[in-house]
């Protein structure tokens, strides 16, 4: 018998199969697709099991902010170092999703395809059955998303395969960009019209509503509209389907796809019209730290479109952790990402006028840094105070009674003499991190991973309308709410286009750091091989022997990345090209 690839097994299993494996039960004990959509308990389990492969990039291990230029995480091991450095492969492939998400999508068909037929559970809750079929139905389309976002266009399945279907008719080949893009987002249309507006009972925050599903759809348009996928006349000419030829990225551009992008990002923003999460100080005025910090700290935030409740934020913090807090010393920061960070006033530090010093210390106080910091750290956002630890910074837990210095100069009890884990940036992460959570003791605040939140709606709404309609106001209006509530002046006024769509990406990427954007916002806009590789950048992580050594703070390249044209996608797996005669791999693999 031939072997079945991952989509011939996942196209047969939709109606052909006698058991269901994501029960959990021993082999005795196994149940019937009928069995389980006979009784309510476990057709809640089976859509449970649905929404248990979303991504949990609160784990260290699956964010993809160190395959990006922001950050070096010295605890992701062997993948992020393989991708950092070119030596992947069809066949060695880190942070690959494929497989799951396809088993997803396959136990998404089933659960839309079986779960009218529990009585039981329009028994005890008249109506549940076509609401859960629509989340189902959103997560399966969700899934879609996050494969063409890491993969380029895929196969999309048939809602219904007979039994008796050969190998020869699973062989599927790929659906084109464009047609991934069309039913993702007609089935979300779909997916909507059954869901809540807003989920209200708190036990059910994380699941699907019509909120939740525009604003994946707002997503799906935007990457849809970007330079990647819309008007490439250059990258993926060749890139065919080899039996129907048919193209997979049309190189056409469509304005069009701007206006779509932006109307469904205006339709989530007007079911929120309280706007950002914000925090006062005791004088009623807006406090930007706390307002960004605890942003993802506070759960289930008036900000939140969606996020999963279940996290690993607790690995996350103790990762983080220098080896001062008991912590784990490992998730770096980029020079490059420090340097992203505006001053205070708005600047950028190769403005003029930004005030920006490169060397010295401190001889004052200021609201967010003390004697004896680097100047390098003086004056800038309160985002930045948020998201870097650097040397002679302090950790925000809260519950430290005195201020205590971090060393992660070369000799420091945080630095690369001391152990084996450290930074080799001379940063560490702080973003996420609650000022409630007791390293030391193990003591952590539960916290939600958020997937979609209204800033980002923000910056698609101003992204995708500077690209349809430049000058309009709604772009700096929008984005001007962004920088407010980091504490930062206005842009300037009278920007071109181009200036504006630079003035945006930059923003995006402070506003939505470490947060799993940066990785494919690159992509999409094409410039990631100006990014992506080349020599990356930090402290001197070698040197220093006390805080006043400059020796430490001198920029120096801890690692020189590869990025190729080819990296643009991830490469589909050499077992399933093998097995799918119809399937081609992606450009360069």
């Amino acid at each position: 018998m031939k072997k079945l690839s991952i989509l011939s097994f996942a196209v047969l299993s939709v109606f052909c199969f006698s058991c269901s494996d994501y029960l959990d039960k021993q082999p005795d004990d196994m149940l019937t697709i009928n069995d389980v959509f006979a009784k309510r308990l476990e057709a809640e389990k089976y859509l449970a099991s649905i929404y248990s492969f979303l991504p949990d990039e609160a784990g260290p291990y699956d964010n993809l902010s160190p395959i990006s230029d922001e950050a070096d995480f010295v605890w992701t091991g062997i993948g992020a170092n393989n991708i950092n450095t070119g030596n992947w492969s069809p066949t060695s492939i880190p942070y690959n999703p494929y497989t799951n998400y396809y088993k997803a999508i396959r136990s998404a068909s089933v659960y839309i395809n079986q779960v009218e037929k529990c009585l039981e559970c329009e028994t005890v809750t008249p109506g549940i059955n076509i609401r859960t079929k629509a989340e189902a139905r959103a997560l399966r389309a969700y899934y879609y998303f996050l494969l063409i976002r890491q993969y380029g266009p895929v196969v999309i399945l048939p809602e219904i395969i007979p039994v008796d279907a050969s190998n020869n008719d699973t062989q599927l080949p790929r659906n084109s960009y464009e047609e991934c893009v069309k039913y993702i987002t007609a089935e979300l249309d779909l997916a909507a019209k059954e869901l809540p507006a807003v989920q209200t009972n708190v036990r059910e925050y994380g699941r699907m509503d019509q909120r939740a599903v525009m604003a994946i759809k707002a997503r799906v348009l935007l990457y849809g509209a970007s330079p990647l996928f819309n008007g490439n006349n250059q990258d993926f000419e060749d890139f065919k389907n080899a039996k129907d030829g048919k193209k997979l990225i049309s190189n056409t551009y469509d304005a069009n796809k701007w206006k779509l992008a932006a109307d469904a990002a205006k339709a989530v923003i007007d079911m929120m019209p309280t706007g950002l999460y914000k925090k006062m100080d005791a004088n009623g005025q807006l406090n930007p730290l706390t307002s960004y910090r605890d942003l993802f700290v506070d759960r289930w935030n008036s900000e939140v479109i969606w996020a999963r409740p279940s996290t690993r934020t607790n690995e996350f913090t103790q990762h983080a952790a220098p080896r001062q807090m008991k912590g784990w010393n490992g998730l770096g920061i980029t020079q490059q990402m420090v340097d992203a960070y505006h001053m205070n006033n708005g600047k950028l530090i190769n403005e003029s006028g930004s005030g920006y010093v490169e060397s010295g210390f401190s001889t004052a106080n200021t609201k967010y840094t003390k004697v004896g910091d680097w100047n390098m750290y003086l004056n800038r956002e309160p985002r930045f105070y948020v998201s870097v630890l650097y040397n002679h910074d302090e950790w925000p837990f809260s519950g430290s009674s005195s201020y205590t210095p971090i060393q992660l100069y070369a000799t420091g009890l945080s630095g690369r003499n001391g152990s084996h884990d450290h930074t080799e940036t001379g940063y560490l992460l702080t973003k996420f991190v609650s000022a409630d959570s007791d390293v030391p003791n193990g003591r952590y605040t539960q916290q939600a991973w958020i997937f979609f939140r209204l800033g980002e709606m923000y910056l698609n709404y101003a992204e995708a309308l500077n690209e349809y309609s430049a000058g309009n106001a709604d772009i700096a209006k929008y984005v001007n709410l962004i920088r407010e509530r980091a504490g930062l002046p206005a842009l300037p006024t009278g920007l071109s286009q181009a200036e504006m769509r630079q003035k945006i990406q930059h923003e995006r990427r402070i506003e939505l750091a470490f947060e799993g954007h940066r990785v494919f916002d690159v992509r999409r806009w094409r410039i990631a091989d100006a990014t992506q590789g080349g020599p990356m950048y930090g402290m001197n992580v070698n040197k220093g022997t006390n805080f006043n050594d400059a020796d430490f703070y001198q920029r120096v390249v801890f690692e020189t990345r590869v990025f190729q044209k080819k990296h643009y996608f991830w490469p589909i797996q050499q077992s399933e090209i093998d097995r799918n005669r119809q399937m081609i791999q992606n450009p360069g693999w």
